[in-house]
């Protein structure tokens, strides 16, 4: 993948909420949020539906 694709699609996920990142550029380290974390039950159950509407 374009370098330039990951860093959007991460910059998305940071800004809304899904993770945060430590550190700069190449060196950064990236960890799911306290936010998304408190609600990862949720977001398995809406998981599933989608799988489930997949298939």
């Amino acid at each position: 993948m374009d370098y330039k694709t990951i860093r959007h699609h991460l910059d998305v996920l940071i800004k809304n909420g899904v993770i945060t990142m430590e550190g700069e550029k190449y060196g950064a380290m990236y960890f799911i949020s306290k936010s998304m974390e408190a609600n990862l039950d949720e977001f398995y159950k809406i998981w599933e539906k989608l799988n489930k509407q997949g298939k």
